[in-house]
């Protein structure tokens, strides 16, 4: 069934197919001007909806984690993974004096585990523009997500579809191919399934 969150995001997705896709396919694939904008709108309403799916996710599984480890100080593969991939480490103090003195060269642990956490909401919240290849892997390995247990061909899948998102969001029509209606449908379909494989894998929150 999947999270809350994902449900969420599947009903959207139904949604936005009901209003912007043909109730029928043409098997020729040539349809009137409007369906080809619809479709176009299509696209770029969808992307924004995986978008904004990872991205709650991802806050979700890291406030969780943080949470536990401060209520029960139980520290969760979560957080383990938001420090060490972390961009910005911070150095070792030679003496307790010197952490003392230098407070912000030296942070404590909480601090440490804070600022992981803070920069990985930074991310997400402020810094992500995408679902691309390069934007889910800077979101999913912070939050534990094992790099070798991801599907590389959806990711590439993925990758081809939001690089035609961004022409649809960024191009005039005139300079893009037509979308048809029907693979539109099918590969916003496959993108999803994705998803919900990566919701399994976060799993509840």
């Amino acid at each position: 069934m999947g999270s809350q969150r994902f449900q969420e995001l599947e009903k959207r997705i139904t949604e936005l197919r009901h209003c912007f896709l043909p109730a029928e396919f043409d098997p020729t694939g040539f349809y009137e001007d409007l369906a080809y904008e619809h479709t176009r709108a299509f696209r770029v309403l969808a992307h924004a909806e995986f978008e904004s799916f990872i991205e709650d996710r991802v806050i979700g599984l890291i406030d969780d984690a943080m949470r536990e480890w401060q209520a029960r100080g139980e520290v969760s593969a979560v957080l383990l993974a938001a420090v060490a991939y972390r961009e910005t480490a911070h150095p070792i103090p030679e003496s307790l004096n010197e952490a003392a003195l230098k407070k912000k060269k030296f942070p404590t642990l909480k601090e440490r585990v804070e600022g992981a956490r803070s920069d990985l909401h930074r991310y997400v919240r402020n810094q992500n523009h995408g679902i691309k290849e390069k934007n889910l892997l800077r979101m999913l390995l912070p939050i534990g997500i094992d790099q070798d247990a991801l599907n590389t061909e959806w990711l590439s899948d993925v990758d081809t579809w939001a690089t035609a998102r961004g022409d649809a969001a960024h191009k005039g029509a005139k300079v893009q191919v037509q979308p048809d209606p029907q693979k539109e449908k099918d590969a916003v379909e496959r993108v999803l399934a994705g998803f919900r494989e990566l919701d399994e894998q976060i799993g509840p929150t």
